[in-house]
């Protein structure tokens, strides 16, 4: 006999499984729809909150005016930080699946305290990408409103705030009702976005032929100005890992995680070097043009109210996804933090049925209107308040990444997995993405801005005094930081 046993055995085994040792009946993250979400519809969270095919659109168009020549090594340094960040953030997702994502990271390998810094910094910046999201959806829908019928009367401010309210009422819905909903629909929105797009650059270069090899000339480069444009199209990326946060609900967390945050990174890329090669042969000395940038996507025997309202059209449907799939990965977070204690325990309550955070969920939709509303209520173009907010938010996230990157080597060092490789990209990483914030800052500074400065130190001294607020009343809280999916007793053969 070889030692191995028997098919009756192998059958008792299953029809009756052991109990094992330290493997729990149901995990801390009980009530959530584990195993669920599949890997396309986690790249379609991740490339709806980054939101490429409206910032393919518009973004070429201002780092070329901003930036000039070398405009094209700004998006390539950018772009590869991102990846670089990607690469951190993955070394984590092989191993964790957490609904805290970045602040679980950390709290594992630094405590509750670091932890609680960058927690503070993503509940701050992933409410702006919401507030930012629904205010431009309510934007462009305006906008395309305006475009189709130029003779009607303009919208008000209170059919402006309807709108907004549709959006959060849509959102809401279908994230209670499932995060597969949510992320099939993001699937699909993104899908035809990317269609849309391409079809506007092939379009493009049928008409205006191939772009001249000038735009990828450094002569006359600012190398300022070039870092700065690193700094912009790294702002373009924040929230590539924000399906990171429905780990604990992906079919296979630990492989489709990773390729959600480093695929939407891609198609991201890709997406702007083909609307950016487009629009050189846009911006090409070719005689005046009509209009703005936006309407140069289509030929000039296209009305302009039509070409004006299509593409409002297209960025109102991107930045309702935006929404959509940003309010859900917020909404991981806050319910994170209500099932360790750090926040209300109601925050914390699963749907019976779906298996959504149905408290976290609801408690978001004020905080997604506030914006627009104050906005509406002081007589400004809705969205002035969201966009300024995010320009800062940015810099929030950006420290949050290098804190994210800084931890990697003593969370591999904990578990005895730390070799060169990741020291050297956790350290190269950490070091690009605190040197661009710094070139942001002191350029905000500069130009008398103080507020990105401002709402970042407010956010790590948020942190801070929470740490201290913790410790002080609800110790216990403190401890309980950092769960995450593990294996249940239900995962086990025979089960």
């Amino acid at each position: 006999m070889n030692g191995l046993p028997g098919p009756a055995a192998l059958e008792r085994a299953i029809a009756d499984p052991p109990e094992v040792p330290d493997v729990r009946e149901a995990s801390d993250l009980a009530g959530l729809d584990r195993r669920s979400v599949r890997a396309e519809d986690l790249l379609a969270n991740s490339v709806a909150v980054i939101a490429p095919a409206a910032s393919a659109l518009s973004v070429p168009f201002v780092l070329l005016a901003v930036v000039g020549p070398g405009a094209w090594l700004s998006a390539v340094l950018g772009f590869g930080l991102a990846l670089l960040l990607a690469g951190v953030f993955s070394h984590y997702a092989t191993r964790i699946a957490a609904p805290g994502s970045m602040y679980t990271w950390v709290t594992r390998s630094l405590g509750p305290c670091a932890g609680l810094l960058v927690g503070a910094s993503m509940l701050l910046g992933y409410a702006i990408l919401v507030a930012f999201g629904l205010s431009q959806t309510m934007r462009r829908s305006t906008d395309a409103v305006a475009s189709a019928a130029p003779s009607a009367p303009a919208l008000g401010a209170g059919s402006q705030w309807c709108i907004g309210a549709a959006v959060v009422v849509v959102c809401l819905l279908v994230s209670v009702r499932g995060v597969r909903v949510a992320t099939r629909l993001a699937l699909v929105v993104e899908s035809a976005l990317v269609v849309g797009l391409l079809v506007l650059a092939g379009l493009t270069f049928a008409r205006e032929g191939a772009p001249s090899l000038a735009i990828l000339s450094l002569d006359g480069a600012d190398p300022w100005r070039v870092l700065l444009g690193a700094v912009a199209v790294l702002g373009i990326t924040v929230g590539f890992e924000s399906s990171a946060a429905l780990g604990g609900e992906a079919e296979r967390p630990f492989w489709s995680v990773p390729r959600a945050m480093t695929g939407a990174l891609l198609v991201a890329a890709a997406l702007y070097a083909v609307a950016f090669t487009a629009v050189g042969t846009l911006t090409a000395p070719e005689g005046e043009r009509r209009g703005g940038p936006a309407q140069w996507w289509f030929p000039e025997s296209v009305d302009a109210h039509v070409a004006d309202a299509a593409l409002s059209s297209l960025l109102a449907v991107s930045f309702l996804a935006l929404t959509l799939c940003a309010w859900n990965a917020l909404a991981r977070v806050i319910f994170s933090f209500a099932r360790e204690g750090v926040l209300p325990a109601v925050l914390g309550r699963t749907h019976d049925r779906w298996g959504s955070p149905v408290g976290a969920l609801l408690v978001v939709a004020p905080v997604a209107i506030a914006p627009a509303t104050l906005t509406l209520v002081t007589g400004r173009q809705v969205g002035v308040l969201s966009m300024a907010l995010l320009q800062h938010a940015v810099l929030v996230l950006f420290v949050a990444y290098a804190l994210v990157a800084l931890a990697l080597p003593v969370f591999l060092h904990r578990i005895d997995e730390l070799t060169p490789g990741p020291l050297v990209l956790a350290g190269l990483a950490a070091a690009l993405t605190l040197l661009l914030a710094g070139l942001a800052i002191v350029e905000d500074v500069r130009g008398g801005d103080l507020g990105g400065l401002t709402l970042t130190l407010g956010s790590l001294g948020s942190g801070l005094l929470w740490f201290v607020g913790l410790r002080w009343l609800r110790p216990s809280s403190l401890r309980r930081m950092g769960i995450h999916d593990e294996t249940i007793s239900t995962d086990l053969l025979g089960a």
